[in-house]
């Protein structure tokens, strides 16, 4: 475990170092909060695929395949068919808005009151995301390391909060093109093909498991339905990943480099569904589903590789973590701190006004 636990630290290293590169290129609000309106196509596909893709599309999916088979892909394939939807329909006019936040875009269809309105619930909403990603650290490093689990929460933590304060969506967006580099080489390269061949190939598969494993319907209708529901539709109006179109240089790249990274969370979902199945195979008597993540890296993969595939995972929860980070403190920032101290202002600003109104008018009532 000794290699694993150096790639692990050096990956961990490289996201503060990541942090400090981009605290060098975010000099202005926008450069802070958007990465200056400047991503192209390439770096902006990363890192769009980095922030949907967290720890329940990668250990979540690999649970669900473990439970339903190949089914169990629809729930990051709802994924990224909102991410598809919010590309080809809707970001290009997003992108040509050029605010920060979901409220302010309300702000221009519908005026103030809309906006304080629905800034109070996205920054709940992002709030809560960002605990429950943070929260996720525990599973990813009780797996790498065996510490307890409020530690394992804080040193997580600390991490993401460290790169993401100094150099805000810069510095995001260099960590998240490095977590998108380590999920693909870790999840897509390597863990994928080892499952499948460790679990015999597709045939033993098949000879192993029931017919229901490989029907694409057999997780249910109706729960499909409520993928669609949840992640589908949740695509196209959470502050997370509207701040990301923000990020994009032009219509165009919001809109054809989205779509890339919608199709790359298809890929994503159906590996994360064999793998899972693959762990069925392997281990069939799981007490939990969301342990044949962990199981199947600790036991199948070789020294070296197995930490790779961990920081992938750990990469998985970071960027969905750092980008909630961000959108929430944008949030409060942009649509809740600035308007409450705008009021205060204005109620201060108002008796003073009044008074040198009265003032002049006191005085002529006073004069003969």
């Amino acid at each position: 475990m000794a290699v694993d636990y150096i790639v692990i630290v050096v990956y961990l290293a490289g996201m503060l170092a990541m942090g400090w590169w981009g605290m060098r290129r975010a000099k202005s609000k926008s450069e802070f909060l958007v990465a200056g309106r400047r991503l192209g196509p390439a770096m902006y596909s990363g890192t769009m695929a980095a922030i949907v893709l967290g720890g329940a599309s990668t250990i979540g999916g690999v649970g669900l395949g473990y439970q339903y088979g190949l089914s169990g892909a629809w729930m990051v394939i709802t994924i990224g068919l909102g991410l598809l939807a919010l590309s080809v329909f809707f970001s290009a006019r997003i992108a040509r808005l050029k605010v920060y936040t979901v409220s302010e875009m309300l702000d221009l269809r519908y005026g103030g009151r809309a906006g304080v309105i629905s800034g109070v619930v996205m920054w709940a909403y992002t709030l809560m995301l960002a605990v429950t990603s943070t929260i996720a650290y525990a599973t990813i490093f009780d797996v790498l390391f065996d510490v307890n689990r409020t530690l394992a929460i804080v040193l997580g933590g600390s991490i993401v909060v460290a790169y993401s304060t100094l150099g805000g969506m810069w510095s995001i967006t260099l960590t998240d093109m490095v977590q998108f580099v380590v999920k693909t080489i870790g999840v897509l390269l390597l863990l994928l093909p080892i499952a499948v061949v460790k679990a015999g190939g597709f045939s033993e598969m098949k000879a192993q498991l029931p017919t229901s494993y490989f029907d694409p319907l057999g997780v249910g209708g109706e729960t499909i339905f409520t993928y669609v529901l949840i992640y589908t539709f949740g695509m196209l109006i959470g502050q997370d990943i509207w701040q990301r179109v923000f990020t994009a240089r032009s219509d165009r790249t919001a809109k054809y480099g989205g779509t890339i990274a919608g199709t790359y969370c298809l890929a994503y979902a159906v590996a994360g569904a064999i793998i899972g199945t693959a762990a069925k195979v392997l281990y069939p008597n799981l007490a939990n589903a969301d342990d044949a993540f962990a199981t199947i890296v600790k036991d199948e993969l070789p020294m070296g590789v197995r930490g790779l595939v961990l920081a992938a995972a750990l990469a998985a929860v970071m960027s969905t973590s750092s980008g909630a980070l961000i959108a929430c403190a944008t949030v409060a920032n942009n649509d809740i701190w600035s308007r409450l101290r705008g009021a205060v202002r204005k109620g201060t600003a108002r008796p003073t006004t009044r008074s040198r109104a009265t003032a002049p008018s006191s005085s002529s009532w006073a004069s003969p």
